[in-house]
This record gives structure tokens, sequence and C-alpha cells, in this order.
């Protein structure tokens, strides 16, 4: 009975200490934990924004495009009578392409050559005339001074006559030059629509030109550079190009010129760069990928990637003035690596947190 009574005491003495190591041991586990997260605070590291150039090779997309480029629509109305080239047919300059008809211009021209030889013949008598009544009225009362004003008059009018019908021959040896269609620069036949026989002109309302004429021994790359990128290129510089219809090479252009304004769609400046096309290598409408080396952004201040917190209403740096945290809105530029640009009220050698979080919030002291 004794050692029942032993063993019973024994058990309420051990439930007792467990109850109490229960109810005592959260309590120093919270006690140890914030002790530790007090020991632990965020170490924040701190750079400078320094004014270095941030660059970067840039791929973009490009165009080849003839360096120029016409559609021969007829000048006259006239009927198609010989075709003397054909699509890829290589032409000079002057070159004759095609002849047209028009029997109603030929008509017209003779017409025109009759009156000015009319208008000439009648000019010539008037100012005879007008010669020998001056001549007269040297003498007294042999001319009265009504007549001479009157054949002076005469005279004038046969003057302006003479140059109206002048001016209608010019005009109509004008158009019957039309009739004969020669190419403006040398280049390549890339279309005809025409044949012999064929009605052209104003009056038979064309769709499409008689021709198209490309010069392709000198080519445009055409390519729209974007906003961020613009400003940091001049005119001159050299870039790296690839065709997709010639893998494995690369060729080496400069920029030829720029369009001065942005694209108010795509916020993008044209770019153009000369190519030398003399063996044909390219034709207008292939595809390219152009390499350039942007050389960063004038005025442009660079920080380290992890220093820009970027939350869904704003991005900023944590710039440190007095020992305090003070969010700056930037903007960024380009980027190479772990630095990139930003545009703000920032300037060169502000202190600034390089590990920012969003966490860290504006007026927190920073160690």
């Amino acid at each position: 009975m004794k050692t029942i009574l032993l063993s019973c005491v024994a058990v309420l003495v051990f439930t007792g200490a467990f109850f109490w190591y229960i109810s005592t041991k959260p309590a120093e586990v919270s006690k140890k934990k914030a002790a530790t997260a007090q020991h632990q605070k965020p170490v924040y590291q701190i750079g400078k924004a320094s004014p270095q150039k941030v660059g970067q090779l840039v791929q973009l997309p490009g165009e080849f495009k003839a360096f120029q480029e016409v559609n021969i629509y007829p000048k006259a109305d006239g009927f198609v009578e010989k075709v003397l080239v054909d699509r890829g047919s290589f032409v000079r300059k002057d070159q004759i392409l095609m002849i047209l008809d028009s029997p109603e211009s030929e008509e017209r021209l003779a017409a025109a050559r009759s009156n000015t030889l009319k208008a000439n013949a009648m000019l010539t008598a008037s100012r005879e005339h007008y010669r020998r009544l001056k001549a007269s009225s040297k003498v007294a009362g042999s001319v009265s001074a009504l007549d001479l004003e009157t054949a002076n008059a005469r005279l004038m009018a046969d003057s302006a006559s003479l140059m109206g019908e002048e001016a209608n021959f010019r005009a109509l040896t004008k158009i019957k030059s039309y009739l004969t269609v020669r190419a403006p620069f040398d280049g390549v036949i890339t279309e005809r629509n025409v044949h012999p026989g064929a009605m052209v002109g104003s009056g038979a309302k064309m769709e499409r030109p008689m021709m198209v004429l490309q010069q392709q021994n000198r080519l445009r790359l055409v390519l729209d550079i974007p906003e961020t990128y613009s400003m940091s290129l001049q005119q001159g510089n050299s870039v790296s190009f690839t065709a997709g219809a010639l893998p494995g090479q690369v060729f080496q252009g400069k920029i030829s010129r720029r369009a001065g304004n942005m694209n108010e769609q795509f916020r993008s400046e044209t770019v153009e760069i000369d190519v030398q096309n003399s063996s044909g290598k390219f034709k207008p409408g292939m595809f390219a990928e152009i390499i350039l080396t942007a050389t960063g952004t004038p005025g442009a201040l660079a920080v380290p990637v992890t220093s820009v917190v970027a939350s869904t209403e704003r991005q900023y740096v944590i710039k440190v003035m007095d020992g305090k945290a003070h969010y700056v809105d930037v903007r960024r530029g380009q980027q190479s690596g772990d630095m990139t640009e930003v545009f703000g009220n920032l300037k060169a050698n502000d202190l600034i947190v390089i590990n920012a979080r969003e966490d860290l919030k504006e007026g927190t002291k920073v160690q």
C-alpha cells in the first residue's frame, strides 16, 4: 500500500513539472526571437550616383530599299506603240523605254506651227507699216497722229499674238516629246504593266504605273531607332548588320542620314544607312539585323540596377540625406550589365541605397 502511494505521488510531481515546462517555454522562445531580430537589423549598402556612360549593343530590324524608285506614268494621252524594255532590264539615264503614239498631238502641233508662221508674217507687216508711217510723219501734215498711234497699237497686238502662238507651239512640242518615255536615272525595271496597243494617259484611269524603275547599285538600309537610343547616336557612326538571306556574314556601314523627329506612333526615329550594292548581293525588300553600339545618353547618371525599386505605382531610388532615406522618382534609360541610366532629381555623387527594398520607408534611418 505504501509503495502504491509513493508511485502516485511521483506521477503527480512529474505531471506538474511537465505542464510548467510547456507553459514557460513559448515565452522564452519569443524572447529569444525578439532578441535575435533586434540584433539582425537590415544592413544597407550605400553607393553613389555616377556620371559614367552606360553603353550597350542594340539589335534592331531593318529593311533594304532602293536608293531611288519611281513609278512611270504617261505624261500625255496616247497608245503604246513600242515597248523596248521588260522586267529585269538594266537601263541607263535617258535611255528610251517605250514609244507612244498620239495622232491628235501631231495634228495640233502642225496647226500650232502654221499659226506661228502666220503670226510672224503679220508682225513683220505691221512693223514695216509702222516704220513707214513714222518716217512719213517727219513731214508735217503728211500723217495724222491717230494713224501713227493705230499702227503702233497694231504692231504691239501682232507681237503679243506671235508670243502666244510660239508659247502654244513650245507646249505642244513638249507634249510630243512626252510620247517618247525615257529613264530618269540608271536602274532596273522591276515592273511592267503595259503592252503595245494599250491606251494610256489620264483619260485611261490607270490604276498601276506603266513601269517601275529602281536604282539598285546603291541601297538604303532603313531602320527605326527607339527614343532611348536615338540621342546617343550621331550621323557617321559605324554600324554592323547582317542579312537574313546571307547567314554567317557581317557587313559594315555608317549612318548616312536621320529623320530628325520622332514617329508619334512608335516613338522612334527613322535612320538610313547607304549600302553599296554594285554586285547585286542585296535586293530591295530584304530584311536585315542592325547592330548598334549605344554610347550612353548625354547627361544621364548611372546607378546599380539593384538600387532601382519598381512598384506598380512608381519607380524610384532611395537617396540618403542626413542618414535618412528619401524616395526620388526616376526614369530608366539604357542598361549594360549591372548598371543602368536614371533620370530624375539626382546629382552626381549623391548617396543612394544600392540594395534598396520596398520595406525601407521614407524617413527611415539608414546605417
